[in-house]
């Protein structure tokens, strides 16, 4: 089951683009000097909510692991597989490497192209507070 992180926030505004929620400081982070408040903004959900209503605000945990696998795993396995197939085909070392190096590069192109795609996902959700 995934973990959830959760933060009580109050809903701030609500407009086309989102629920914008005031999370508040624990009590820890209220303690400390100059605790600023966060603003977080949700894409609007079939729920209704009212501005000034306290929401919890939850972030799940497997977002993360998904960027980890995007921007680590995945270009590890991109580059050792075609370095090995090029090894294998016969290609030079040098060659072979650099050709790995500049089909990585390819990707980060790739995924820095389509970071706003990737960026629409939803991070946060909120959750009436019970």
């Amino acid at each position: 089951m995934p973990q959830k992180i959760s933060h009580t926030g109050i809903v701030e505004n609500i407009d086309e683009d989102g629920i914008f929620v005031r999370i508040k400081p624990s009590a820890g982070e209220a303690s400390a000097s100059g605790a600023e408040q966060n603003f977080v903004q949700v894409p609007l959900r079939l729920q209704l909510f009212s501005v000034g209503e306290t929401v919890n605000v939850v972030l799940k945990q497997p977002l993360g692991k998904k960027a980890v696998a995007l921007v680590y795993l995945l270009p590890v396995v991109i580059l050792l597989g075609c370095l090995s197939l090029l090894l294998f085909a016969g290609v030079t070392e040098g060659v072979a490497g650099l050709s790995s190096l500049g089909i990585l590069a390819l990707y980060y192109a790739v995924l820095y192209i389509c970071r706003d795609k990737l960026d629409k996902e939803p991070y946060y959700s909120i959750e009436k507070k019970r």
